[in-house]
């Protein structure tokens, strides 16, 4: 903390701004998990096949569409 208080504004943004973005990265983390019981589900359902990167691909980006939405 007190290293903080002798950055300059500038810098000081950009550690909030970097502090924000290891925030979302653990959100992301968080959905990924809840998208790993979701893919094992599927997965059980369907067997392994050609289409099983597919399905990891469109549960990764459905986490992502979610965290971005907020």
């Amino acid at each position: 903390m007190e290293r903080l208080r002798h950055l300059p504004a500038r810098q000081l943004e950009e550690v909030v701004n970097f502090i924000d973005f290891i925030l979302e990265r653990g959100k992301m983390e968080t959905a990924f998990c809840r998208a790993d019981e979701a893919k094992l589900s599927i997965l059980e359902l369907r067997g392994r096949g050609k289409g099983e990167r597919l399905i990891e691909k469109l549960l990764r980006s459905r986490c992502e569409d979610k965290a971005l939405d907020g």
